[in-house]
């Protein structure tokens, strides 16, 4: 069953380290019959973010959350209804860069059929995105709340490791059930990097050439 939930987390993720679903807590991999469990990854590239979403409903709860997604009830979830509840989730997703509201779009989605979402091991599978545009060099705060079916829902919220060397994870914080959590980093793009090598690098230049024009200034003056 384990091996299953992890197809589940890279399936629309491959990219992801898997150190980033060793981080994840075992409740990830263990839910209760009683709960939705909501676990997302969240990837934070100096262009965009990527947010996945996997969807995981308890025996108990199965039917009320079948009951969002197969709407006419004939055991079969079809296109229209896969995309309107995506849609639902896309609009209980709330996304926030250093206070601003990111609008997030659907860029690919997994459905299993209704008997499978039963067994308690069926799993939705959603991946959302947000283009940042110009991400100002700095530090950062990206904050996720998840407001789906809030009472009978656990949640779980992880940074995924970054992939480019100029993000830097450096806290996550969460509320106690997780449906919300803060994720802040830095920054810091490859030019500047290079920036700072040249400007370190003229300085050191500098050093030397003052160093030996005060010595050939002493050796004249001998």
């Amino acid at each position: 069953m384990n091996g299953r939930r992890y197809k589940s987390l890279f399936a629309l993720f491959p990219s992801v380290p898997v150190l980033v679903v060793l981080a994840v807590p075992s409740t990830a991999f263990a839910h209760r019959l009683d709960e939705y469990l909501q676990a997302t990854i969240v990837a934070i590239e100096p262009d965009r973010i990527r947010l996945q979403i996997n969807l995981t409903p308890g025996v108990t709860v199965s039917g009320q959350v079948l009951s969002l997604i197969d709407r006419d009830r004939d055991g079969v979830i079809s296109t229209n209804e896969a995309v309107a509840y995506s849609d639902l989730i896309k609009h209980e997703i709330i996304v926030r860069l250093d206070d601003r509201d990111l609008a997030v779009k659907l860029t690919s989605s997994y459905f299993p059929g209704c008997d499978e979402l039963q067994t308690g091991w069926g799993f939705v599978q959603l991946e959302f995105s947000s283009t940042l545009g110009r991400l100002p060099a700095g530090a950062h705060g990206l904050t996720i709340e998840n407001r789906h079916l809030p009472k009978v829902s656990a949640y779980l919220i992880n940074a995924a490791m970054p992939q480019s060397a100029s993000i830097q994870i450096t806290k996550q914080i969460r509320n106690e059930n997780q449906s919300t959590g803060e994720i802040q980093f830095t920054y810091q793009p490859r030019n500047s990097f290079k920036a700072l090598g040249f400007v370190a690098f003229l300085l050191v230049l500098v050093v030397f050439v003052s160093a030996g024009s005060q010595r050939l200034r002493v050796s004249a003056t001998h």
